[in-house]
């Protein structure tokens, strides 16, 4: 099948009038602010890779990152030529765009959208030139921002984000957010100085939800009762049905196997919840949570019930899938494209040989999504967590609904 079409911008700024800045600051010579122009630098792009999510179902979302090496042979993009279309815009935290279409442009599908970081001008021989820019999401603004001596009233988690976004030292778009009212109410916070970033992952915690930037730039905040979806919202198979894939990894291993869970509350006391034939079967596997920000030892309580419950049992699940998407039809890659960390995926795997099942098929989670392009590849990579563990009882739901079978949340 034909690769899908791969689009770059990048946001060069060489006009936009910049108060005290003695190149962009002259008057009569700059144009006033406003939307950032895109320009497109597809046709010199050699590589793109782009990395997002999380390692595992237990970490924080880390922040997403981009590469893009273009070929600097007409010297378009040093920040020192003044003969650049761009000058003197090439610069740290210009906006960077990579999104894709299968077909022919009426529709794109956002794969990045961030800042870039760092611009590095590499000369292989005498006769080539590239420059690779190397940007990363949103998280990497908040990283770089820190509230001191703040104050913030009770509230549900999902509203206590959008109040530290809204702070001062944020200043974080409304637009460029995605934050569901949360299910648990945070406590009172008084005098707080910390990392914004920080404390929103603490925030994240004691929810238990999710906290990332989408892959259209929106910094996405899902409680723990999202709805999952009654049916996977795309199936992974080997046997010529559904999205082909190149390889996957089917893994039993005791990376999150945890038998006693201790979550404390700032000002409360420790809640510890144990489960003794874990413990007989995996010797003593321990979690522990601190400074988590609920607003009672009840809930937290709670919380540990539901952590123990996910993680006490050891679960096979599948990691490490990888697509090549040139090899799927136009339906499949567009599902590929679509795809955002948090979704629920089927993967199905029909191992050589005989045996019982002759198939293996299971739910499980994108933790991560890997995406490495050339002109002539473009391939995805995806780390998984077992959907087993978010099988917690929802009422009318095809996947976790399923009375003696899926357990209790809060």
């Amino acid at each position: 099948m034909a690769q899908p079409t791969v689009r770059v911008r990048l946001g060069f700024t060489p006009d936009t009038f910049t108060l005290d800045d003695l190149v962009r600051g002259v008057l009569d010579t700059g144009q006033l602010g406003g939307a950032t122009t895109l320009t497109d630098v597809t046709n010199d792009v050699q590589n793109i890779a782009i990395s997002r999510g999380r390692s595992k179902d237990l970490d924080s979302f880390f922040t997403g990152s981009c590469a893009i090496k273009l070929l600097n042979n007409a010297r378009k993009y040093e920040n020192t030529n003044t003969a650049s279309p761009y000058y003197p815009g090439i610069e740290p935290f210009i906006i960077m765009h990579v999104d894709a279409t299968t077909d022919g442009g009426s529709n794109y599908e956002d794969l990045f959208v961030g800042f870039v970081a760092d611009i590095s001008i590499n000369y292989p021989d005498s006769n080539n030139s590239f420059a690779t820019f190397t940007g990363f999401d949103a998280f990497m603004k908040i990283n770089n921002t820190e509230l001191i001596n703040q104050s913030f009233s009770s509230t549900n988690s999902g509203n206590l984000i959008n109040e530290v976004l809204n702070n001062s030292s944020v200043k974080f778009s409304t637009s460029n957010r995605d934050i569901e009212t949360g299910i648990s109410t945070m406590q009172a916070i008084s005098g707080l100085t910390e990392n914004t970033l920080s404390l929103l992952q603490r925030i994240e915690q004691s929810e238990n939800g999710l906290l990332f930037m989408s892959k259209s730039g929106k910094l996405t905040f899902k409680n723990r009762h999202t709805t999952f979806p009654s049916s996977a919202s795309k199936v992974f198979s080997d046997d010529g049905s559904n999205i082909a894939y190149v390889s996957v990894d089917y893994i039993t291993d005791d990376n999150e196997i945890f038998n006693i869970v201790n979550l404390t509350r700032t000002g409360g006391s420790t809640q510890t919840q144990v489960d003794v034939g874990s413990q007989l079967k995996y010797l003593i596997r321990t979690l522990t949570r601190t400074s988590l920000l609920n607003n009672n030892d009840t809930e937290v309580n709670s919380a540990a019930q539901f952590l123990l419950g996910k993680f006490k049992d050891a679960l096979l699940r599948f990691d490490n899938l990888e697509v090549n998407v040139n090899d799927l039809s136009t339906g499949n890659q567009n599902l590929v494209l679509a795809s955002e960390v948090g979704d629920i995926v089927s993967i199905e795997l029909s191992p050589p040989g005989s045996g019982n099942p002759s198939q293996i098929a299971s739910l499980e989670i994108l933790d991560s999504i890997s995406y490495n392009i050339t002109p002539d590849t473009f391939k995805v990579g995806y780390k998984l967590s077992s959907a087993n563990q978010q099988a917690f009882l929802r009422l009318n739901n095809g996947l976790f609904g399923i009375l003696d079978t899926d357990k209790l949340g809060y």
